[in-house]
């Protein structure tokens, strides 16, 4: 009779968070204001060292924590379970009682494997079989979201290679992937002056309000409600409606910078509806109010910007068009290197200082892979309907860093190959100057 699998085994002690951790971290999910429950939580260490940072979080595991009760929570991880449970029948059912205790979010992680890597270990149930006597399900990264999508009945965002993030409500789902496309730009704050003494005395009194509004204003592109800025009922006040502030405000800054803001603003939610028809993700139509808001003043109606996203996203497959946005990135903003009108590749910073057509071509991929913010530089090739995330050793700390991970994203195949360069590789020194890649 062959030995029962040890799942045990497979649990790891961590002197820092979790890869899972840190990206609810990243996102801002661990800054106090939700609760998490960590399923499956191996030997605690998680748990510690949310406790030090004053986290609430509480825990259960089936052989180290046993005596933990099992309950609901905003946030759920379920970190890298999935991948040691060789029951296929018990996986599923692990998966669906961690979803049905997040009233916010489930994060799921899972181990990434290809076929050469199984290659390595003796084939057992859907899975392979280590030499310690443990249970390993290497998933792809599109096997992985299909699995949770079609085991959950829901959408699943992928956040990075084998991390994704399951929402209870559509309405945060669309919150959480707005955001994702929102450029966080600086702003000068131009003033103008006010035409009599009396109105500059009441502007500097008001002065932090009226700042704090039109810095608002700045970030949404458009007149702010009061819900969306605490300083409202008091400029409400000085001057008799909530139509008026926005009018009063602006007499007092340069109506340029505000005309950028729009723009900007009016771009990111063009990418979010492009990317909103991109792959197999369901349709909502409950809108949250801030982007019904957005919807009215940029594009009239729900209908006319899904069809303008539609539009973008189709024009992504346009070859030339995609190559003159290429060529406008680097020749007139100074974005990266053109190789021979190939390929454009730039550090990942600055994808938000690109034409909205790169930015959605490039979103594309991350719906596939993740976030861009977990590697270095983006390579987006013009011709092939791909796109390469580079991840080299300490880019920002050496002058020549070496390459390390090469993630390739086939969009006509929906695919996503991983290529890491350690172990038998000799890693890859970057050839260009790291500055190069930045915006000069």
């Amino acid at each position: 009779m062959p030995d029962a699998i040890e799942r045990s085994r497979t649990a790891l002690s961590r002197s820092e968070l979790s890869s899972p951790m840190q990206h609810l971290m990243n996102f801002g999910f661990l800054d106090g204001s939700h609760s998490l429950f960590d399923y499956g939580c191996g030997r605690g260490d998680d748990l510690r060292l949310l406790d030090n940072l004053k986290i609430r979080a509480a825990g259960w595991d089936p052989v180290f924590h046993p005596k933990g009760k099992r309950r609901p929570a905003d946030i759920v991880n379920l970190g890298f379970v999935l991948n040691v449970i060789e029951d296929a029948s018990e996986r599923r059912e692990t998966l669906k009682s961690a979803y049905a205790l997040a009233r916010t979010a489930l994060i799921v992680s899972v181990m990434l494997g290809y076929q050469s890597k199984r290659e390595q270990f003796q084939a057992y149930q859907d899975g392979v079989k280590t030499q310690r006597n443990t249970f390993q399900k290497y998933f792809a990264q599109d096997e992985f979201r299909t699995y949770i999508e079609e085991t959950l009945e829901t959408n699943a965002v992928p956040i990075a290679p084998g991390i994704c993030l399951v929402f209870r409500n559509p309405v945060d789902e669309q919150l959480f992937l707005l955001a994702r496309q929102e450029v966080r730009r600086e702003w000068r704050l131009m003033r103008r002056e006010p035409n009599s003494e009396a109105i500059a005395a009441l502007v500097e009194e008001h002065r932090a309000q009226v700042d704090a509004y039109w810095l608002k204003a700045l970030e949404l592109g458009r007149p702010v409600s009061p819900e969306e800025c605490p300083e409202m009922p008091s400029l409400i006040r000085l001057v008799g409606s909530k139509r008026r502030v926005h009018e009063w405000v602006e007499r007092f800054f340069d109506p340029q910078e505000m005309e950028a803001a729009a723009i900007g603003r009016q771009e990111d939610l063009l990418v979010y509806f492009a990317l909103g028809h991109f792959g197999k993700r369901k349709p909502y139509s409950e809108l949250p109010e801030r982007l019904q808001r957005d919807v009215r003043i940029f594009f009239g109606s729900i209908t006319k910007a899904r069809a303008a996203g539609k539009r973008a996203l189709f024009a992504v497959g346009d070859k030339q068009r995609l190559t003159e946005a290429a060529l406008f990135c680097h020749e007139e903003l100074g974005i990266g290197l053109l190789h021979e009108r190939h390929n454009l590749t730039f550090h990942q910073s600055l994808l938000g200082e690109c034409l909205p057509l790169i930015r959605i071509y490039v979103g594309c991929a991350l719906q596939l892979f993740g976030d861009a913010t977990s590697v270095d530089l983006i390579k987006v090739h013009l011709e092939s309907g791909k796109v390469t995330f580079l991840v080299y050793d300490d880019f920002e700390g050496v002058q020549t860093p070496k390459l390390v991970e090469r993630i390739k994203v086939d969009l006509p195949r929906l695919r996503v190959d991983f290529f890491d360069y350690v172990g038998e590789y000799e890693p890859v020194p970057l050839e260009e100057e790291r500055e190069n890649f930045y915006l000069r």
